[in-house]
């Protein structure tokens, strides 16, 4: 449905709660190779994250309430998917840093996935996915 007035642009960012801000930080730097870039003197504390590779930036939000799911991996649950260039590498790098993780295989196209979690229980998806624009995309209604 599109709203009459609405027209939103390419995605900017997402925010994810973090208790530990300097803990997540290290995981998505580190880990995921994202900088920190200079964020606004909000009221609250938080840090923005970039990579250009990805495009939008993650907003870290310090939330003291926030509670991580437990339980097993939901990879049909809430969750920031990116592509990733070298699945089988990614895998090798995901085990030696014993992250715990899940795999999937797309249907139809037969991308695989990876599912892990990050410091504060959000799902992060790494994928063969081509570009979004080289993905046929086309309705079948």
């Amino acid at each position: 449905m599109h709203v009459q007035g609405l027209n939103p642009g390419p995605l900017n960012h997402f925010g994810l709660a973090s208790v530990d801000l300097d803990r997540a930080t290290r995981f998505y730097c580190d880990t995921l190779g994202f900088r920190v870039v200079r964020r606004p003197s909000f009221s609250f504390e938080g840090r923005w994250l970039y990579r250009a590779e990805v495009g939008p930036m993650i907003h870290l939000i310090y939330d003291a309430g926030h509670q991580p799911p437990g339980g097993e991996i939901n990879t049909r649950g809430n969750h920031f998917a990116m592509r990733c260039e070298d699945y089988d590498l990614t895998i090798s790098l995901l085990k030696n840093l014993g992250v715990e993780f899940v795999e999937r295989v797309l249907p139809d196209y037969g991308y695989r996935q990876v599912f892990f979690r990050d410091p504060d229980g959000h799902v992060v998806e790494l994928g063969e996915w081509p570009d979004v624009h080289d993905m046929d995309l086309s309705s079948s209604d």
